[in-house]
Formats: structure tokens, C-alpha cells, sequence
């Protein structure tokens, strides 16, 4: 957990092009947002992969029907010898 706070604490300058229009809605944002226009654009991009995560297990998912079943009884089944309530 120390490491990843870490991580997020490094900084990286990253130069964009906007047209005018993109630009001053990222600064309008910014300025109500906390850590401004950079934390705003960086708090897009962490949903935009927490989007891609949850589309690409759903994905997963989809391709592996029956998985949740099947690990559902093998823990069932595992509980049920140790004795444990399911």
C-alpha cells in the first residue's frame, strides 16, 4: 500500500493539445475541482480505466459461462468438509 502511494505521489508534466472550446471547459472544471484542471483530467482517465477493467471482466465473464457456479459449489463443497455452514 506504501509503494502505491508512492507511485501516486510522483508527478509527470504532460504537455496536450485541446481546441479552445476542450480547453476552457478543462480549466472551467478544474477550478471547482480539487487539484485543478490536472486533477480533474486525472480523475477522467482513472475512470476511464476503471471502465475498461469492469467491461473487460465482463468480457471474461461472458466467454467463461458457468464459472461463478462452479466456484460457488467447489467452495460449497469445501465448506461441507470442513464442517463449515455454506
Amino acid at each position: 500500500m506504501a509503494v502505491r502511494m508512492m507511485l501516486r505521489m510522483q508527478k509527470e508534466r504532460l504537455t496536450v493539445s485541446l481546441d479552445a472550446g476542450v480547453a476552457a471547459h478543462v480549466r472551467q472544471c478544474g477550478a471547482r475541482s480539487r487539484g485543478g484542471a490536472s486533477g480533474y483530467l486525472e480523475r477522467l482517465v482513472r475512470e476511464d480505466q476503471l471502465r475498461e477493467g469492469v467491461d473487460a471482466m465482463a468480457r471474461w465473464y461472458a466467454q467463461h459461462p458457468g464459472y461463478a457456479e462452479d466456484a460457488e459449489a467447489e467452495r460449497a463443497a469445501a465448506a461441507d468438509e470442513l464442517g463449515e455452514s455454506a
